[in-house]
């Protein structure tokens, strides 16, 4: 019971993220639909793909690695500091999904005519949906623990960043030309106005 009792923060953190990441597929799926809709064309699927696999199953992995794998073999945790990072970048998250509206998807996806997105944490940053997912991955470590196992999981999705930027800066400074028209409230998450 006593062992129960000290994981429990750790089964909170893991069913918070679970019921955000069950939240955003949701999200994507309406979304998704609507930039097929609208002639959306889907660039680096696989390189998509597997990003969001491996940012969706570090949280998981990085709980039971750091559980199964001897002392020796991980650093301390650091659960605060995990948790903040977490926080911040769920909220960075949050606050992308809402400034990009029917636009964000788990999916690199050119649609002809997309508006470039100057607002929420798009007005300082230029991929604030991927840094916020480096933040999260990086809580995570830091709250169960680091291990060699769940380091490398989380480098490896960070070096699959470097080829999703280029394809959508590439997509937004290239390729855009017109503005797209979206109808007032027309997003599942955020407005685009």
């Amino acid at each position: 019971m006593d062992q129960l009792f000290v994981e429990l923060p750790s089964f909170c953190v893991l069913a918070a993220t679970s019921l955000v990441h069950f939240a955003e597929r949701r999200v994507h799926g309406y979304n998704y639909a609507f930039i097929k809709a609208v002639d959306g064309e889907e660039l680096i699927p696989r390189v998509m793909s597997s990003y969001y696999t491996w940012v969706y199953l570090l949280p998981w992995l990085a709980f039971l690695t750091s559980r199964l794998m001897p002392s020796s073999m991980r650093l301390n945790d650091h659960p605060l500091l995990g948790l903040g990072l977490v926080l911040s970048g769920t909220a960075l998250s949050i606050g992308s999904m809402r400034a990009l509206g029917r636009l964000w998807s788990k999916r690199c996806v050119f649609v002809p005519g997309m508006p470039r997105v100057n607002k929420g944490p798009y007005r300082i940053l230029r991929h604030p949906e991927y840094m916020s997912r480096a933040l999260q991955g990086l809580g995570f470590l830091f709250f169960f623990g680091t291990n060699p196992i769940s380091f490398l999981i989380w480098a490896y999705s960070l070096w699959l960043l470097p080829r999703i930027i280029k394809t959508e800066s590439r997509q937004l400074y290239e390729l855009s030309l017109a503005p797209l028209q979206l109808h007032r409230g027309s997003s599942t998450v955020g407005s685009l106005e």
